[in-house]
């Protein structure tokens, strides 16, 4: 059974140990590469803190048997007045839990996040490649509002992204 709940300070070391293994896989359809991520546990476990304390943002995990399989976070577009009302979404599961119902479980919960504190746009950006993820959003709401083209280069190769968005 998958649980969402905040995630707390405590949780830093195995959301790092999920990220890593994310970005050492194959063709993953994120704008990092592993030598770049260089975020140390007590950073994280700081990150965590402030997220906590923050109104106008949030993490979340999802857990399994005590095990993290994905997280979601939802952070402020902008600190401009006029920006205020909308958040940016980025998610990620853990590999052996994908096509389970985690990511799916995690847009939900960041969405009744989202309509509890007032938040009016929900936004993110995903590579146009990634089917399954625009599926995702698509079921949750979110709708194509554009194509970045080439905005990715990743193993040389020059990819395009969606962006994409929920209004509550």
């Amino acid at each position: 059974m998958i649980e969402i709940r905040e995630a707390a300070p405590a949780d830093a070391e195995q959301l790092l140990a999920n990220i890593r293994a994310m970005l050492a896989e194959p063709d993953v359809d994120v704008p990092l590469a592993p030598d770049e991520f260089d975020l140390t546990v007590e950073r994280e476990r700081e990150i965590l803190a402030e997220l906590a304390a923050a109104r106008d943002a949030v993490m979340l995990v999802a857990t399994a048997g005590g095990e993290l399989v994905g997280q979601t976070s939802c952070k402020p577009v902008s600190t401009r007045r006029a920006l205020r009302h909308a958040v940016t979404l980025g998610i990620s599961v853990r590999r052996d839990w994908r096509g389970r119902g985690v990511g799916g479980a995690l847009v939900a919960a960041a969405i009744a996040w989202a309509e509890r504190v007032g938040v009016r746009r929900i936004e993110l950006n995903v590579f146009a490649r990634n089917a399954r993820a625009i599926a995702l959003y698509e079921r949750h709401g979110f709708a194509i509002e554009g194509r970045r083209r080439a905005a990715i280069c990743t193993n040389g190769e020059y990819l395009d992204d969606l962006v994409m968005a929920r209004l509550l």
